[in-house]
């Protein structure tokens, strides 16, 4: 006697629970290639191997799909990981670890898995305002307090007194574009390093640039000398 075919994927029996993820991974990637005004509910249901039907019976519209995206990815597990990280690099007042976490997380989040920063930047470029609105409610918290933070520390001295946003949006800038760079866009001549090492690098770029320099100031060979003495000392 034969042994019986196998099931495809698509035609084993799944739970609920198991569906909806399904359903959420082959959305994920939907949107993230065409955008949400690009992808059709029919797509993603051929691309899941369902019938249409399918989707509606877990999303009541392809809004609610795309919001249980959005939610899925920006509450991912590794996200209180990173926000314990950032939490215990302020109660230390650990400026330069604060921002290479910080560096270090968006660098990960592109390296492992682009999907959701090309979700987002294709909201941004369609005008999708839900889309934007997730991701400021999900950024927003964490910016603030980093935004307190800076202040607070240079109201302490530690850092110069410039505008905090800018110091922010500096190094949030440089990380993100590394990877619009390298991971969306693929830039060949762009050299691949580790997130590890490349927030490393960035932070230090940032460091040197609003770090207060507490080291007495060189002397300057010429400096307050007057012009005739120099031009004396140049002729010898």
């Amino acid at each position: 006697m034969s042994a019986m075919p196998e099931k495809k994927a698509s035609q084993i029996r799944m739970s609920s629970r198991e569906r909806q993820r399904q359903l959420l991974d082959v959305a994920l990637n939907a949107f993230s290639r065409r955008g949400f005004k690009g992808t059709t509910t029919k797509e993603i249901a051929a691309a899941a191997g369902v019938a249409e039907a399918v989707i509606f019976q877990h999303f009541s519209s392809k809004e609610t799909l795309y919001s249980a995206v959005l939610d899925l990815q920006l509450h991912s597990g590794g996200e209180q990981k990173w926000m314990d990280a950032i939490n215990d690099c302020m109660e230390r007042d650990d400026d330069e670890g604060l921002f290479r976490a910080f560096a270090e997380h968006i660098l990960r989040s592109y390296s492992e898995d682009p999907s959701l920063e090309r979700v987002i930047l294709f909201a941004a470029l369609e005008g999708h305002q839900q889309g934007m609105a997730r991701m400021y409610q999900q950024v927003s918290p964490v910016f603030h307090r980093m935004l307190e933070y800076v202040t607070r520390r240079q109201r302490q001295g530690a850092l110069r007194k410039m505008n905090p946003h800018a110091i922010l949006v500096t190094i949030g800038g440089m990380v993100h574009h590394y990877g619009l760079l390298t991971q969306i866009i693929d830039v060949p001549t762009i050299p691949r390093v580790s997130h590890k090492e490349l927030a490393r690098l960035f932070t230090r770029i940032l460091m040197d640039g609003i770090q207060e320099n507490t080291s007495p100031k060189k002397k300057n060979s010429g400096k307050g000398v007057p012009a005739k003495k120099r031009n004396r000392k140049a002729k010898k």
